[in-house]
């Protein structure tokens, strides 16, 4: 999928996946018990153009790799395809793809990775050991955490290419938990990627 989390509205602190570069973490004391909510954000893989781009031009330089070949990417209301450059900064691409009109677009115009999404669903999931992803209760609002269920998943619902969704996590410690290094609760996401054709 070309969707992530992001701890932070900007989109700059990137959740890891796979490892823990850079996990979404906290430290808790675990002998008297403790609950911390945290903010979350789920957006497209995105950058920005490096320079301005005019209406003809068929290579462009972007501040940050992003997609692969034959991937479709988006800036305005103008689609991509990418053909060859993928994964680095410095893409040849197709203009006015999918019937757009290649048009003119500002040095800093976000280039969105080109898919939307469909019935996306956030879990909590515990990879290893005993199950403890009731650890973590999910809700669209801080305030829906009161009433959430540990370990139940969250419907996100829909996704647009340029949308960024937000949820909030409240991870509970019972109280009298060991100390320990857990790293085995993460956040699952499923659901359908439609690219945009």
């Amino acid at each position: 999928m070309a969707i992530h989390l992001y701890e932070d509205i900007t989109l700059t602190q990137r959740v890891s996946e796979g490892d823990l570069a850079n996990p979404d973490d906290d430290t808790y004391n675990g002998t008297d018990g403790e609950t911390k909510d945290k903010e979350l954000f789920l957006a497209n893989e995105q950058t920005t153009l490096a320079s301005a781009l005019a209406s003809g031009e068929t290579s462009l330089q972007l501040s940050a790799p992003l997609s692969v070949d034959g991937e479709i990417i988006i800036v305005d209301d103008e689609q991509m395809r990418i053909l060859s450059g993928g994964g680095t900064t410095v893409l040849a691409v197709e203009r006015g793809y999918g019937g757009t009109t290649p048009a003119a677009h500002d040095a800093g115009a976000v280039v969105y990775s080109g898919y939307d999404y469909t019935g996306l669903v956030i879990e909590p999931v515990d990879v290893s050991g005993g199950d403890e992803s009731d650890w973590y209760a999910l809700a669209l609002t801080q305030a829906g955490l009161d009433t959430a269920v540990g370990g139940a998943p969250l419907n996100l619902g829909d996704k647009a290419h340029n949308a960024t969704l937000s949820f909030w996590r409240r991870c509970t410690v019972p109280a009298g938990t060991p100390v320990q290094n857990k790293t085995d609760i993460k956040l699952r996401i499923t659901g359908t990627e439609n690219p945009i054709l």
